[in-house]
């Protein structure tokens, strides 16, 4: 297969905490439970970070792309990424969840009511089960 990489030469790869969480969430898709996934990212490179999407594989062998329903790949702040998904898609931000892994970006979103997860050194399966619990899924 073919490996995606910075500009560096560095491999780019998931952090299995997403791999497993998108998994997670695309086998419960299969199950007819409501939930979506989307991305809400910050860059100034959004051509690039749409290329890794579709090139970056889950562990149940989907693109990353495949597995959201809402992609928002801007340079602006992350509450105007959770306010247009709230346009898009009518869902309280209560019943939204976001993880990020700056304080600030966790700071800034909760304020809209929006259920956060901090997570420091990148997405990780704990993160996703914190999350579950916070919404009565476990």
């Amino acid at each position: 297969g073919m490996i995606a990489t910075d500009r560096m030469g560095v491999p780019i790869t998931l952090f299995d905490g997403v791999s497993y969480a998108l998994s997670e969430i695309n086998r419960m898709k299969k199950e007819q439970k409501p939930i979506l996934a989307a991305v809400a990212s910050r860059t100034d490179e959004p051509r690039w970070a749409q290329k890794c999407l579709e090139w970056l594989i889950v562990s149940d062998g989907k693109t990353l792309v495949s597995c959201f329903d809402h992609v928002i790949i801007r340079y602006t702040d992350k509450c105007q990424h959770f306010k247009k998904l709230r346009r898009r898609t009518g869902i309280p931000y209560e019943n939204m969840c976001f993880f990020d892994n700056e304080q600030w970006n966790i700071q800034s979103v909760a304020r809209l009511g929006v259920k956060c997860v901090y997570t420091p050194e990148g997405m990780t399966r704990e993160a996703w089960r914190e999350a579950l619990e916070m919404f009565g899924m476990t």
